[in-house]
């Protein structure tokens, strides 16, 4: 029998054009689970604070009309009830870190184990945050078409805008040892189409947007995501 040699190429665009006229594909949505960044069973006792207002260089931090450190301490302790089972030691007054300067206050193992032992707490959720709003009203050249000619021109029209940004360190300490366990780094920026937005306001839509994040530290997550599934 005389066997006839078919080219390469015609073999595969057969191929691809069996699959195109049989194959079937169809999205589904599954559920993934995700590991907490920490192994904690979500039994632990956890002390929150203190978090110290961070500024740039020698620059002072912009004052706002409330405390952005009390403010942030006290949504991680509805977010850590709400998400977790965790027991949460309560706040010790008159609580005052050694210095305000993030680096510094992350090696004064003195001081966060001397906290740990007055609290009893297992870990120290603690660290540094930066929070400024920024006005970012400017004028920006926009096309304009003439409804007379159709002709395209360009003009500078003022534009209103309001920026919030974000630059969390997220600090876990040993209450035993004073020690680092874990440090993650939280940034987020978000601009609204206003001028002098809130700025209370938008502190929490910032937090919010970063809150998988956070909570993603201390407990496992399931995650949504999409996937496109080949049927024959």
């Amino acid at each position: 029998m005389r066997l006839t040699r078919v080219p390469a190429a015609l073999c595969i665009v057969s191929s691809a054009l069996a699959v195109g006229c049989t194959g079937l594909t169809s999205e589904v949505q599954l559920a993934l689970p995700v590991r907490s960044k920490l192994a904690f069973t979500g039994h632990e006792k956890l002390y929150i604070g203190p978090f110290v207002r961070e500024s740039k260089g020698d620059e002072k931090a912009p004052d706002l009309a409330f405390d952005v450190s009390r403010e942030f301490e006290r949504y991680l302790r509805k977010l850590l009830r709400k998400e977790g089972k965790f027991v949460l030691v309560p706040a010790v007054e008159g609580v005052r870190p050694p210095t305000s300067d993030p680096l510094r206050l992350a090696k004064s193992a003195d001081f966060w184990r001397d906290l740990g032992t007055q609290t009893g707490a297992d870990y120290i959720v603690a660290g540094s945050i930066d929070f400024q709003v920024q006005d970012r009203t400017a004028y920006q050249m926009q096309p304009y078409e003439s409804p007379t000619t159709g002709a395209t021109y360009y003009r500078n029209v003022l534009v209103e805008q309001t920026g919030f940004s974000y630059d969390i360190m997220l600090d876990i300490y040993d209450g035993r040892t004073g020690a680092v366990v874990f440090e993650q780094p939280l940034k987020d920026f978000q601009e609204k189409p206003e001028r002098n937005f809130d700025e209370f306001t938008g502190m929490f839509a910032n937090l919010f947007a970063l809150e998988n994040q956070i909570i993603g530290v201390f407990v496992p997550r399931t995650v949504k995501t999409k996937r496109v599934l080949f049927t024959p």
